[in-house]
């Protein structure tokens, strides 16, 4: 069990950089962020990056994603 959480919040924080990176988004905030609570920042992240996209584009803009 004291393996489990240093490794599952390691996984969590290159996770979240990698997202980040691929997003636009601030790397090492993110990352720091699922160091710290994990794969409990994902709502969150998803929220984020919901907020940049509309932003970018606007709020009637059509996003194909294929």
């Amino acid at each position: 069990m004291l393996f489990l959480i240093p490794v599952l919040a390691l996984f969590s924080a290159i996770f979240f950089y990698c997202q980040a990176f691929t997003s636009g988004l601030g790397r090492k905030r993110w990352a720091f962020a699922g160091f710290v609570f994990g794969p409990f920042v994902w709502p969150m992240f998803c929220m984020k990056k919901r907020m940049k996209v509309n932003s970018l584009f606007g709020w009637n803009a059509l996003i194909l994603r294929a």
